[in-house]
């Protein structure tokens, strides 16, 4: 029992190191060194778990997937208008993206490599069917959920761009995900008044949870 425990953590370790190392360079910066110096494991291990690099990369996938399909689960509906938990969804994933490698990771790998074919299947998926099914009754709830996930995906890079190491807070990516919302919102639900009645910042003002440490990777620029 106690070799399977050790084996399971030092699994985990790789998957949430590769994890910090794929957001931090992508798939290519991503080396097999540098994603053992960030688990803190010897590449023996690494090659034990996951003899080729790709099948780590679908672990990290797959993890991004069932992660972030989680945090959707855990949005309340019970009370709550379907189209006002579709903004709260946004504002979870905006929080994991703000916060947790792994989603961050995965969102990466989704945009470089949006065909890759492994059956975790892509990051975004969960989140589009959530949000078409919050959207029911909506012209088009389909086509409306996919523009507020490539929205949200963009924002995410343009954030990026202007600050190279992740944000350790969700506040940018979700001031933006509000102003996404007063946008679209009024077209939705067929005028003003009516969109007064949603809250675009989320039924919540925190983020869904806090964040968590970054590993120190040595021999990379921050």
């Amino acid at each position: 029992m106690a070799q399977q425990e050790r084996a399971e953590r030092t699994r985990r370790a790789l998957i949430n190191g590769a994890a910090k190392a794929i957001d931090l360079y992508g798939y290519e910066g991503a080396s097999l060194a540098v994603i053992c110096t960030a688990a803190g494991v010897t590449k023996g291990a690494l090659m034990y778990h996951f003899p080729a690099k790709d099948d780590l990369v679908r672990a990290v996938r797959s993890e991004a997937r069932q992660t972030t399909a989680a945090a959707l689960d855990s949005v309340p509906r019970a009370g709550v208008r379907p189209l006002q938990a579709a903004v709260d969804m946004t504002h979870v994933v905006a929080g994991r993206l703000g916060h947790d490698p792994v989603a961050r990771a995965g969102a990466r790998l989704t945009r470089e490599f949006p065909h890759y074919p492994d059956a975790g299947g892509s990051w975004t998926e969960p989140v589009r069917a959530e949000l078409a099914a919050a959207l029911h009754g909506a012209a088009d709830p389909r086509e409306i959920a996919a523009q507020v996930v490539f929205s949200l995906i963009g924002m995410d890079v343009a954030l990026r761009a202007e600050e190279p190491r992740p944000s350790r807070s969700c506040g940018p990516l979700r001031r933006h995900v509000t102003r996404l919302w007063r946008l679209i919102l009024p077209g939705i639900v067929a005028g003003p008044h009516i969109a007064e009645l949603y809250r675009a910042e989320g039924s919540s003002p925190s983020c869904a949870f806090g964040s968590v440490p970054e590993a120190v990777i040595p021999g990379r620029r921050r």
